[in-house]
């Protein structure tokens, strides 16, 4: 059953998504992805389990089985622990545009896990679901530059690592539904995050134990990145977290995904992108599909 709020709360994830994955791409250039990674779980972790204890006392985990557990550690494999590190291996070998453009397949492959599991997919939600995916793929696609272009003709593997980001990004949005059944926003971001910081602790350890001693960024990280981390690891992934657990897979990893189309206006505004025909269709086409998904 679908809630109002669920496919609200899904699509202000995106809005979120879009505003902070700008800020954390400048970071990532100079500190690394894992590092900026662990600095968002750092920070967010104290405040989802001080809330979490305010609510539910020391019992702030009753209700967390192993299976919950389980499901709840995939999703972070299938997010900051794995899927990250192949989707930048992916955009080295065929460009960011290329890489993007297929991993943002992945609500087809969350609908298709919905569906075979037994939530409805009518002609409706079906239309909706597709006009968001490919839209957005258009969107990206539209964007791509010829050293992208250039790069992604002819390297298999590389599609191969975009594709296989696709299917760890739906298994995300698969992970955190079912992990979320009977806890609330704060306990479920908490065990997430919480998971995150041993995960993305260990890569770090591992790298500095393979490459010697890590490199520091020139400017301090925290500062400069606390207004995208509230926005997002706080405030979108409660948007994320509530989105996925009050929707189904089809309609909730569909609206989640929106950021490409909600950062054009950005954008064209910033005089980086241009409207065009087939740029005003992609878009078109996608919010027909909020709007299919929506209803």
């Amino acid at each position: 059953m679908t809630f109002p709020l669920g496919p609200l709360a899904a699509l202000g994830s995106s809005f979120t998504w879009a505003y902070a994955s700008t800020r954390y791409a400048v970071a990532s250039r100079e500190a690394g992805s894992v590092r900026v990674n662990l600095t968002r779980a750092m920070v967010v972790l104290p405040i989802y389990l001080t809330v979490a204890v305010a609510i539910h006392g020391m019992g702030a985990l009753h209700g967390l089985g192993t299976t919950g557990l389980g499901w709840l550690a995939a999703s972070v494999f299938c997010s900051y622990g794995l899927a990250d590190g192949l989707f930048f291996a992916a955009a080295r070998r065929v460009g960011v545009s290329t890489a993007l453009s297929i991993a943002s397949s992945y609500p087809l492959w969350a609908a298709l896990v919905g569906t075979l599991r037994g939530e409805p997919f009518g002609w409706s939600r079906a239309a909706g679901t597709l006009l968001c995916v490919f839209g957005v793929i258009g969107l990206v696609a539209l964007s791509r530059r010829e050293a992208d272009i250039a790069r992604s003709r002819g390297d298999l593997i590389g599609l191969g690592l975009a594709f296989a980001t696709s299917f760890l990004w739906a298994g995300n949005s698969v992970a955190v539904k079912h992990g979320s059944v009977g806890l609330d926003v704060w306990q479920v971001n908490g065990v997430r995050y919480a998971i995150a910081i041993v995960v993305l602790g260990s890569q770090l350890a591992v790298t500095h134990a393979f490459r010697g001693a890590p490199t520091t960024p020139r400017r301090p990280l925290l500062p400069g990145l606390i207004p995208a981390i509230l926005v997002d690891a706080f405030l979108g992934s409660i948007f994320f977290v509530y989105g996925l657990g009050h929707t189904d897979l089809a309609v909730g990893a569909s609206l989640s995904s929106l950021a490409p189309l909600l950062s054009v206006p950005i954008a064209i505004a910033l005089g980086e992108e241009r409207w065009s025909p087939p740029r005003l269709l992609a878009i078109t086409a996608t919010v027909g599909g909020i709007v299919l998904l929506l209803l």
